[in-house]
């Protein structure tokens, strides 16, 4: 099925001219740009959700292969946007940013108290950077690209668990992104389809300092 893009169309936010021509009423799966936890740290966030939702809930563990911070997403569709995902690769492969250290200390119900979610009570802001980085590229290419500025960067340890307890947090779960990913994670089936990964370079310019908060003598 042939994908249309109309031209001299403005970026639109919900990647409609990228949609195909017969819609369907409802669309579920996303493609998106994520960060994955490396395996070790993977492995150990996956085993204290388990041990947590064996206690507090009837719901598992996402596998942790699939845990993933969401950078942004480029809509939902029934299939995998062939022409979208080739005209997204090329412009990811042309990025360049240095590696994203990540920490996360707290959790909490995420999702409209649906999910159990890690993240970061300070926020992670060199995540924020990267993910504005990549949606301005997205954008002058003229590609579909939505990002939540008041969103905080999220590991999700176990969708749709509705009532739960937040998991007491030991130790930090921390990891620095060597890489991003754009995966098209199909609805219902637990499932990443992987279309390219691309390496952070740790001579690419640093990102902006934010400013500091001014300080009056007193």
């Amino acid at each position: 099925m042939s994908l249309r893009k109309h031209a001299g169309q403005p970026s639109l936010p919900f990647g409609e001219g990228w949609l195909p021509k017969a819609t369907p009423a409802r669309r579920k799966s996303k493609l998106m740009f994520v960060l994955k936890p490396s395996a070790p740290v993977g492995l150990v966030m996956h085993g204290d959700a388990t041990i947590h939702a064996a206690n507090e809930n009837t719901r598992d563990a996402y596998p942790a292969a699939l845990l993933h911070m969401s950078l942004l997403c480029m809509e939902q569709f029934e299939e995998p946007p062939t022409p979208l995902i080739e005209a997204a690769k090329i412009v990811a492969a042309g990025l360049q940013a240095r590696p994203v250290p990540i920490t996360l200390d707290s959790s909490a119900l995420f999702g409209g108290n649906r999910h159990l979610a890690l993240y970061r009570a300070r926020g992670n802001p060199v995540v924020n950077q990267f993910a504005q980085m990549l949606r301005r590229a997205l954008a002058r290419h003229n590609l579909p690209n939505v990002w939540r500025a008041d969103a905080a960067p999220h590991v999700t340890l176990i969708y749709g668990c509705g009532r739960i307890e937040p998991m007491p947090i030991e130790r930090n779960y921390a990891w620095i992104a060597g890489e991003f990913m754009l995966v098209y994670s199909h609805h219902g089936e637990t499932r990443h389809e992987e279309f390219g990964r691309w390496s952070f370079d740790p001579n690419a310019p640093a990102y902006p300092t934010r400013p500091e908060q001014l300080r009056m003598m007193i």
